[in-house]
């Protein structure tokens, strides 16, 4: 038996959950009415239900992700971050249907043996659908459907599930049909990862992508520099690696006050470095200088370099040459920071890196206090 971290990230809705053997023992939900709030909780989310459930990530022996179809956004979060937990914690990488997931909530919801058609929304009236037999067996994989063009597609009686099944129900009406408006949920895939688990399927972390379905079609564009089609496996490593550590003890908690006010423009040739996710440089500013990392296309982060174990040492941290970890020399503590929020990896710190705050507009990041 496997314990395993479900990562759901396809929908608005942000779901993580702990397996044990196959059974669910835990999980967490949220969802955001407007965008996506993965970036900002997905980790908090797996760091609360952790020490709810009183594991730690050592004990996990694998992570299993939601791996689409869905939102480009929402994917490329999950997986990235299942990606670097895997990286992190040498396990391997489970890939879950999403629409799986979908079906499986259905089941959940009402264990009458039937058809189930799991459907998420992908805007106007297309969505993506997949075909469930009683089984559970998958009878028509992921595909992209124009519900009013063809209306025809969907036969016979069966349960349809998901955040595009009330947007079809009027279309859809007939003998033996149910619509049930659901989002997809990790806790949902706890059988089925270890399923997997048990014979070994896992993908690889160098090559597995999401399962996007259609390409990815933006509205107004929020990617002045053009980074999409660069965004590389760094954002996998990049994002979390071991969670925050809670601080404690006799340690100074807070670095000196420095005011931090300024702007760059990520057009000029001095910050071209930070055109792509998973890059970092260098700046001044701060107490002891500040590294500047984007992580995603929109959202950056920025932390001050001052070492926050035995504060009053004045040490520097040093990023690491894989843009992943921040570290203090040997004549101070040798502890382990993450680059993505400042959180402690490994002691003797326990008090995270200080982060300051960043605005983007267009090509010019703010930075300050």
């Amino acid at each position: 038996m496997a314990k395993i971290l479900l990562l759901e990230t396809s929908t608005t809705q942000c779901s993580v959950a702990l397996a044990d053997g196959g059974l669910a023992v835990g999980w967490k939900e949220e969802r955001a009415e407007q965008g996506y709030l993965h970036a900002e909780r997905l980790m908090p989310l797996v760091d609360d239900l952790l020490r709810d459930c009183e594991w730690s990530k050592a004990e996990l022996d694998a992570v299993a992700v939601s791996g689409g179809p869905g939102s480009f956004t929402g994917l490329r979060i999950g997986v990235s971050t299942a990606k670097g937990l895997c990286q992190a914690l040498q396990i391997p990488l489970i890939a879950l249907d999403t629409l799986a997931l979908l079906a499986e909530q259905g089941k959940r919801l009402d264990p009458a043996p039937q058809r189930r058609v799991a459907m998420i929304d992908a805007r106007r009236m297309e969505v993506y659908a997949g075909s469930f037999e009683a089984s559970g067996e998958c009878s028509c994989n992921a595909i992209p459907v124009e519900v009013d063009k063809n209306p025809d597609f969907f036969k016979g009686p069966a349960q349809f599930i998901g955040d595009g099944a009330l947007k079809c129900e009027a279309l859809l009406q007939g003998e033996g049909r149910s619509f049930v408006e659901a989002w997809p949920l990790a806790r949902d895939g706890a059988s089925r990862a270890e399923v997997f688990f048990q014979k070994g399927e896992f993908v690889d972390l160098g090559s597995y992508e999401p399962n996007y379905v259609k390409t990815f079609k933006a509205g107004a564009p929020k990617d002045p520099l053009g980074l999409r089609s660069k965004i590389s496996l760094w954002l996998g490593f990049a994002i979390l690696i071991l969670g925050a550590c809670s601080s404690c003890g006799e340690q100074q908690q807070v670095i000196p006050y420095v005011p931090v006010n300024f702007q760059i423009d990520l057009n000029l040739p001095a910050y071209n470095t930070l055109n792509f996710p998973g890059e970092a440089i260098a700046l001044p500013g701060g107490s002891k200088g500040l590294y500047v990392y984007r992580y995603t296309l929109d959202e950056f982060v920025v932390l001050d370099r001052h070492a926050t174990f035995d504060i009053p040492m004045a040490c520097k941290v040093t990023l690491d040459e894989d843009n992943i970890t921040l570290q203090d020399h040997s004549d101070c503590s040798e502890s382990q920071w993450l680059m993505l929020d400042g959180s402690v990896i490994t002691g003797p710190a326990t008090v995270p890196l200080h982060r300051y705050r960043t605005t983007l507009n267009g090509s010019i990041l703010s930075i300050y206090n």
